[in-house]
């Protein structure tokens, strides 16, 4: 394989063909931040359909939808992992690497057909797919059920955010020699804010994401009055997207005598973060068993100096470390929750203590280089290329 690499890299030029269906909804920064960090090789993008063009401009993407036939071509695409314009994107690249589990399998089939290495992505719901019922699912996911031992026997690697998730994998039958751990990405300098303890104002505690089971928003709505209960002066915000729950949460937080504001969804999260105190991060496992990867909402509290309060879930643990960078609780555990902001409320040292050492670690573990790093080594395992550092070591 890695002479047909070398070969293919010659032919073709350092191309990556980076495979995502729906390239790319607005919620899913972490994906397009890894697109644009890359610096040694260049991207060209397959989708079924093209979104959010002003958030994420990028201009080399085949889209099946404006293709000639795109109807056609995207009902041979899902059924068959085939269509004339993915033929083509896909002889053009040196290797394929499909974003999110569910669509591995075709881009595995449009690999293998043009002799390059399958490199496939998984997020978090793609990893808890296979342990749901087929009857609660789209069924445009089940190919993907069907045909994972294909992708985890045939695919050459495969990446996971966090320690957990690759635990999750191996025991779904991914081979353990495939696997590569690579952490999502966030740009540290963009959130970066200098904080100060502030002992003259109410806490502002924030919740982002989209108004969803799996992000626990409601349960963060109970802590938060729970804390006021026992005295805490806060402050919530919550930042969605105005998701499939977001007029429950509002009936709750009205039944909760809780004072909450709901930003536009346009609002700017490095703004709201510059402007709050905590972020509070109540995730849990969904009633479909929809889980959370890693969520990058803490990566960026982090970066923004925010202490974080978050739940035991997923890879959380992994990007906070507990008593040092944020405060856990389980999940659901309202109390617990409740406790840590009300011990964050009334020191304010501790929230700064907490904010700095976060900061500090998502520029050793989180930060964009970071990820252009790991990305590009696996590309060039794969595709037998070495940096000149590399190069170095092996005449020393």
């Amino acid at each position: 394989m890695e002479h047909v690499a070398e070969d293919r890299v010659a032919r073709v030029g350092r191309e990556i063909g980076w495979l995502r269906d729906d390239f790319l909804p607005t919620s899913e920064t972490f994906i397009y931040t890894g697109l644009v960090a890359l610096d040694r090789y260049r991207v060209q993008v397959f989708s079924l359909r093209r979104h959010s063009a002003t958030k994420f401009p990028f201009d080399d993407v085949v889209a099946l939808a404006d293709e000639p036939w795109g109807q056609v071509q995207s009902f041979l695409y899902r059924a068959l992992g085939w269509s004339p314009a993915f033929s083509r994107w896909a002889r053009k690249v040196a290797l394929v690497h499909t974003h999110m589990g569910f669509s591995g399998v075709h881009g595995l089939a449009a690999a293998r057909r043009a002799g390059v290495p399958c490199v496939t992505s998984f997020y978090g719901r793609d990893v808890t797919l296979r342990s749901v019922s087929p009857f609660a699912i789209h069924p445009v996911y089940w190919p993907y059920r069907l045909l994972a031992p294909l992708l985890f026997a045939h695919g050459d690697r495969v990446l996971v955010l966090s320690r957990h998730m690759r635990a999750a994998l191996i025991a779904q039958g991914c081979p353990d020699h495939k696997l590569r751990v690579v952490p999502l990405a966030v740009d540290v300098a963009r959130f970066a804010v200098e904080r100060s303890p502030t002992r003259s104002r109410s806490l502002t505690v924030l919740m982002v994401g989209r108004e969803v089971d799996k992000k626990g928003f409601d349960d963060g709505l109970r802590a938060c009055a729970a804390a006021r209960r026992e005295g805490a002066d806060i402050r919530v915000v919550v930042l969605g997207t105005g998701g499939p729950l977001r007029d429950e949460l509002q009936r709750l937080a009205a039944a909760l005598a809780l004072d909450v504001a709901w930003p536009s969804p346009t609002t700017r999260v490095a703004t709201a973060m510059a402007e709050a105190d905590v972020l509070l991060a109540p995730s849990r496992t969904a009633a479909d068993g929809d889980q959370e990867g890693t969520p990058t909402v803490i990566c960026e509290g982090s970066a923004a100096r925010l202490p974080i309060v978050a739940t035991r879930h997923a890879g959380i643990p992994e990007q906070v470390d507990d008593g040092v960078t944020g405060l856990l609780a389980d999940e659901r555990d309202h109390a617990g929750l409740a406790a840590h902001l009300l011990r964050l409320a009334r020191d304010p040292d501790l929230r700064c203590s907490l904010g700095d050492a976060g900061h500090d670690k998502m520029w050793r573990e989180y930060d964009v280089s970071v990820l252009r790093d790991n990305l590009q080594a696996v590309y060039d395992e794969l595709l037998g290329l070495a940096t000149e550092t590399q190069r170095g070591e092996q005449r020393r």
